[in-house]
This record gives structure tokens, sequence and C-alpha cells, in this order.
């Protein structure tokens, strides 16, 4: 986590952007629980991990997205809903940031 951090001072100091993905909470079985974070680029790498699978895959378009509207979400998904047999849900907030922010 601490490389994910001395990004976003390097975002902040030097410019770029990203969306930070925070996993706020989970109900039942997760592979990552509250506080796991990844950082999005526009480019789709990634930073950190809120657990790989369908949900990071489905956090990392959703992130996507993010460089457009700029506006951050609240995004609750069940993880058999994406065919992860883990079977709980997750709640992810995405926040873009930018110098300009």
């Amino acid at each position: 986590m601490k490389k994910i951090f001395k990004t976003i001072e390097n975002i902040y100091a030097h410019g770029g952007e990203a969306v930070l993905v925070t996993l706020c909470e989970t109900k039942g079985s997760t592979p990552r629980k509250a506080g796991a974070k990844m950082l999005v680029y526009n480019n789709g790498q990634i930073i950190g991990t809120i657990g790989g699978g369908s949900l990071e895959h489905e956090a990392i378009k959703k992130a996507l997205e993010l460089f457009k509207t700029k506006k951050p979400v609240l995004w609750e998904r069940s993880l058999w809903d994406l065919g992860m047999v883990c079977g709980g849900t997750g709640v992810l907030y995405f926040e873009y940031l930018s110098k300009e922010c």
C-alpha cells in the first residue's frame, strides 16, 4: 500500500491522473477485506489489488469511466453475480485523482 500512497503524492505534486478504488465494506466471503486499495491509470494499468478475479476486472472498467466523468462513485457488487464462488458482496468507492482536483 506504500507504493499507492507514494504514487498519489506524486500525482498531486507533479501531475498525471488515476482513479483510486477502495474496498469500503464487505459482506460474506471475499478475497480481500475493507481497506484494500487499487490505483487505475487511464491505460488500464493498476497498482495494488482489491482481490483479483471478476470483481477487480469490473472495477477497472468502472474506474476507466471516471476519467470521463471525474465524479466519485459508490458501487456495490455481488461476487456471486460476477461468477466468483466467494459469494460475498463488496462496496467500492471510486475517486478520480489529478493535480487539478
